[in-house]
């Protein structure tokens, strides 16, 4: 009799059909054949929906592939949260639209199911970041194995160190949650391992199972800071509102979305968006209530200018002088 847990790939996709059947070849070379593969297009402007429908058939992939219901809201957070309603398997892994799994990903995966199903309903594995183009590694994590799954959730309230393609949840979990918060965007999946984080431990394989691609394209690509301040001020909202979360753990969530990774996006902005974007952000913080930070971020990056500045114009004089 075979024991091996039925697992439901699903697949958000918009406008990657010149990924997407690189997507599926990937899941077609997996060891086991016990999954489906869900794709839920977000109405793609290209043809991802029918390349993404011709794989999947030619492939003999089980599952299906179809078009978001126009009265379902638009996203990634939409298109997931449908995916696991139709979803067969009582485990859900995720996989972006242009990123691949390993061939022993289903398979590495199915065994810490057998072995620690009972007792953890959340896993997550390495994955390898490379280029777009090149296929030139970006980045490999450096987090050993777990012994034993563990409680991460003070762990993600310093960093969400979770990639959505690396991850499998027990589905009955997702759906007690609710699934991704749909009004969220572009951190919908930072909320939702925190709350899986209220109810299961986790368990981590330092397998490369997934790899992820980066591309400037991407939907992650370009976006403002006065993006990441209403993002993270949603999720804030959120937080406050579920019973859930204590008035400790929202503190730290706190911190970690304004504090901290303020700092990382205030200079993406700078670097991307100029001084025009960089300002426009601070005033989001300002009406947010976060003065104090605006200031802050202020003062460093204009102390920044005026020595990059003043170094610039020494050295020239310099030159001139020789």
């Amino acid at each position: 009799m075979n024991d091996t847990p039925l697992i439901t790939i699903v697949i958000p996709s918009y406008n990657s059909a010149g990924y997407i059947e690189d997507t599926l070849h990937s899941l077609a070379a997996q060891t086991i054949s016990n999954f489906e593969v869900i794709v839920i297009d977000d109405h793609s402007t290209d043809n991802t929906l029918e390349v993404a429908g011709r794989a999947h058939q030619a492939l003999g992939l089980k599952g299906q592939v179809m078009l978001r219901p126009a009265e379902l809201p638009k996203g990634v957070a939409s298109c997931r949260n449908l995916g696991v309603k139709m979803a067969n398997g009582e485990w859900v892994s995720f996989l972006d639209s242009d990123d691949l799994f390993l061939p022993e990903k289903i398979s590495g995966t199915a065994e810490l199911i057998k072995k620690y199903g009972d007792s953890c309903f959340a896993y997550f594995h390495g994955s390898r970041q490379f280029e777009d183009g090149t296929n030139k590694t970006l980045r490999v994590r450096d987090i050993k194995t777990y012994d034993e799954p563990q409680n991460i959730f003070d762990q993600l309230t310093r960093e969400n160190f979770i990639t959505t393609s690396s991850v499998t949840l027990k589905r009955s979990l997702i759906n007690e949650i609710g699934g991704f918060d749909i009004t969220l965007h572009g951190i919908e999946d930072y909320m939702l391992w925190l709350r899986i984080s209220k109810r299961s431990p986790w368990y981590y394989s330092a397998e490369l199972w997934t790899d992820y691609r980066v591309r400037t394209s991407s939907l992650m690509g370009g976006r403002k800071l006065e993006y990441y301040v209403t993002q993270n001020t949603n999720l804030l909202k959120s937080v406050r509102n579920l019973k859930e979360f204590t008035a400790h753990d929202t503190n730290a969530i706190e911190y970690y979305l304004f504090d901290d990774v303020m700092q990382y996006y205030a200079m993406v902005s700078l670097k991307t968006g100029g001084w025009k974007d960089f300002l426009k952000g601070l005033g989001a913080l300002r009406k947010v209530g976060k003065a104090n930070l605006a200031k802050k971020l202020f003062k460093k990056h204009f102390k920044f200018l005026v020595f990059k500045k003043i170094s610039y114009f020494k050295t020239k004089k310099i030159n001139i002088e020789l």
